[in-house]
């Protein structure tokens, strides 16, 4: 059974290209949607700079428009300029590439082009098993070509595919250290923050809750998915970004509650009422508020601190007006004779 990041990604992989008026796949390549899974001809073959001008607009759109916020002004200071330089002096090559005949001589940055090419095909192919190491081969034999740094991010997306999520996380992360200007950086982050995400643990018959286990990996990806939505507030994966986070503050809010329950059947009520303040105030987005304003008020009736039952009943009636709990909270109010 697929996880829910793969769900969430599934369904807006499709729902963005038809937007665009494309089909998936996304092209790891430039970060858009294409119409064809081929970046370049087979040597022999005229290749026409057409689509690589279309997909170098598509790029100066995303570095330019996309990204804002304070980790990308730096991308768009310091990258634009050298990123126009070299996409130009491709696409002219590319045109130019046009007139010749098949057995023309290929250069270094043509080579790069082509081995980055099939490489790309097997990744789309799903064959990553021989399109990893043929991306690190492109690494290796063209360093000052730009299909090294595209390549080393593939290389990561394979891992990403294998399930490999450390190995994942640690390829994404050096590509960002050593690469911060480069356009797809805010890809590369929020890979890191999925690849968190995909080890929350998942549900099986016999298996306890998702949310009465260990949340390490839900307030990682939560924190991550955070840090990028603030970053680059106009990518296109933002929308997704907040999807993922909302289930991540769902799943944290009821491991709370679940543990404040925990507490308060072992009679240790103190420990009960911190789990339900932090749930209350690190998740005010996660729906189960008005479950623990009702909890934390039977709490403190049970303690006999009358005023701050009355606080968290209050509190419940007044921010939930529409919520099941709010009856019982009344009703308490009154009993307490407010």
């Amino acid at each position: 059974m697929p996880t829910p990041a793969k769900r969430l990604m599934s369904i807006d992989r499709s729902s963005r290209c038809q937007r665009q008026g494309t089909s998936w796949p996304r092209t790891p390549l430039l970060g858009v949607c294409w119409e064809t899974r081929r970046l370049a001809s087979r040597p022999g073959q005229a290749r026409s700079g057409r689509r690589l001008t279309l997909e170098i607009q598509r790029v100066f759109r995303r570095s330019a428009d996309a990204h804002s916020g304070p980790a990308a002004t730096e991308i768009r200071a310091t990258s634009f300029p050298s990123r126009l330089l070299a996409l130009t002096l491709l696409a002219c090559a590319a045109a130019a590439g046009c007139g010749t005949t098949s057995s023309a001589s290929l250069d270094y940055g043509d080579n790069a082009r082509l081995a980055y090419a099939e490489a790309l095909d097997h990744f789309y192919d799903d064959a990553c098993l021989q399109a990893e190491p043929e991306f690190r081969n492109v690494r290796r034999l063209y360093p000052y070509t730009r299909f090294a740094a595209l390549a080393e991010l593939r290389v990561a997306d394979c891992m990403y595919k294998d399930g490999k999520w450390s190995e994942a996380i640690q390829a994404y992360e050096q590509f960002t250290r050593y690469r911060p200007s480069h356009v797809e950086v805010p890809y590369a982050r929020f890979m890191v923050a999925v690849c968190n995400y995909e080890q929350i643990p998942g549900e099986w018959l016999l298996s306890p809750r998702t949310y009465e286990r260990e949340q390490n990996f839900t307030r990682d990806s939560l924190r991550l998915l955070r840090r990028f939505v603030v970053d680059y507030p106009n990518d296109p994966l933002v929308a997704r970004a907040n999807r993922m986070a909302q289930h991540a503050v769902r799943l944290l809010a009821a491991h709370e509650l679940s543990v404040a329950r925990f507490y308060l059947r072992r009679d240790h009520q103190a420990a009960a009422i911190g789990r339900l303040h932090t749930l209350i105030t690190a998740y005010p987005t996660s729906g189960y508020e008005p479950e623990a304003l009702l909890l934390l008020g039977e709490t403190h009736l049970e303690r006999k601190e009358w005023s701050e039952a009355k606080k968290a009943f209050s509190e419940l009636t007044q921010r939930f007006p529409k919520s099941a709990e709010r009856d019982t909270a009344q009703a308490r109010l009154r009993q307490l004779g407010s």
